[in-house]
């Protein structure tokens, strides 16, 4: 095995194909050297995925530590605007283990913090703030998902994929200009959006929200591409090489083999099929330079990337996830270490919808049915037309009262930890399921 970008033999290091930062489902090979893998990090990967750390926070993903990622906006407390502020949820909020720190309009520094904290530090001058009503706002940059580091860090994804699903363990000529492209040494029209409505109709039925998708196929100009689709929000087309095929394109090429990487760790493949615009004579897809997408057709992008923010995965992994969690805080609930505010994580949208989610499967529990999967029977008991769960503020104000209530009457904790117990029950009915199938 040598190295795909300069078939370098010696110090070949294990290249995240797909950013692990990006992803829940692990893609790796040692097909690249120390060299070109710190490089293209230094270049653009950090900062590409610095931007994206708002978005990763919200569909779940955590450091390599397992820490909560941390992003920067700003806030509206009481009438005071904190600015550049750094978050990882809303407990770094309400009760932060040290100050929240940000800046006034005017570019002063603003701390925030129990006031028995403060104390020391303002030397009397710090005010009172009611934070009974947090408001957070975050700007959604076209830049993060369009600009230099993004279209580049796209780049390597799909050129290392592209490696990885073809067998392809070194540099190799054909792939020349991708790879120079990449390392910097050129400039040029690599990398495309789709902007085709059938498109996105189609992918937005096969996968969920924090999917990863790829595809590679040969279109009508001679090139052989890798579509990559980030989260389903946005999807790209690389230029990788010239169509290794006489034929660029015939009537096979346009199904493909869709792999599907999720955000829970799994992974998928599936049929992926596309109608050509004008039988041969045309590409299979209207795309479009990041650089020329306008402000209109940006908000359309806008408006799928928003649905990381409202959106739940109801995976069985990644509910598990949320479980245990849930589990370690009622421990410390039950002690009295804690109260119910922090329980639910100052009303934290994945801690109060995995309560739902758990709840609502113990009070239905007899429509549970044990031979099938946890993903068939989820949208009978929670009445959903997809495995995704979205409610709306008044929903979630209204099941946090009860909950709320629950805790007056002493009840809370029994209803948890059934919905708990009930759950682990379920998930490892589904892990003898896979195993089933495995043999």
């Amino acid at each position: 095995m040598k190295c795909i970008y300069c078939n370098a033999e010696d110090e070949l290091t294990s290249s995240d194909i797909i950013t692990y930062a990006i992803t829940g489902a692990k893609v790796t090979k040692s097909f690249v050297c120390g060299t070109h893998n710190a490089l293209t990090n230094k270049m653009y990967e950090i900062k590409f995925v610095d931007d994206l750390n708002f978005f990763r926070n919200h569909l779940g993903f955590s450091t390599r530590e397992r820490k909560p990622i941390q992003y920067i906006a700003d806030i509206s407390v009481d009438g005071t605007e904190m600015h550049n502020v750094k978050i990882s949820n809303r407990e770094s909020l309400y009760a932060p283990k040290s100050v929240v720190a940000g800046f006034d309009d005017n570019g002063n520094k603003v701390l925030m913090a129990p006031m028995e904290k403060l104390d020391g530090i303002s030397k009397g001058k710090a005010t009172t703030v009611d934070i009974s009503d947090v408001t957070l706002h975050k700007t959604i940059t076209a830049d993060s998902f369009l600009g230099f580091h993004a279209i580049h860090s796209i780049a390597k994804i799909a050129y290392e994929w592209y490696c990885y699903i073809n067998n392809i363990e070194e540099y190799e000529e054909e792939c020349k200009e991708i790879v120079d492209y990449i390392l910097g040494k050129v400039d040029g029209d690599f990398v495309d959006v789709i902007i085709e409505r059938n498109y996105y109709y189609a992918i937005d039925q096969m996968s969920e929200v924090g999917t990863n998708a790829l595809f590679q196929y040969d279109d009508i100009d001679g090139y052989r591409y890798v579509v990559f689709d980030l989260w389903k929000t946005v999807a790209y087309r690389v230029r990788i090489c010239k169509s290794l095929n006489n034929n660029a394109r015939d009537a096979k090429s346009l199904f493909f083999g869709l792999y599907l990487y999720h955000v829970d760790g799994s992974k998928s493949k599936t049929a992926f099929g596309a109608v050509p615009l004008d039988s041969n004579k045309k590409p299979a897809f209207y795309t479009i330079r990041p650089q020329d997408i306008n402000v209109d057709l940006w908000r359309v992008f806008v408006e799928r990337i928003e649905k990381i923010m409202s959106t739940m995965v109801l995976s069985i992994r990644t509910l598990k996830r949320e479980v245990d969690l849930l589990a370690s805080r009622l421990k410390k609930y039950d002690a009295g270490k804690i109260d119910v505010a922090r329980l639910l994580g100052f009303e934290d949208n994945n801690v109060v919808t995995t309560v739902d989610v758990i709840c609502q499967i113990y009070l239905n529990k007899d429509k549970y049915d044990a031979s099938k999967s946890f993903n068939q029977n989820l949208p009978i008991i929670l009445n959903l037309d997809s495995d995704t769960i979205a409610r709306t503020q008044e929903d979630k104000a209204a099941f946090l009262k009860s909950l709320v209530e629950m805790d007056r009457e002493k009840s809370l904790s029994e209803y948890l930890w059934n919905g708990i117990g009930l759950f682990y029950e379920i998930y490892e009915n589904e892990m003898n399921l896979v195993q089933q199938d495995k043999k």
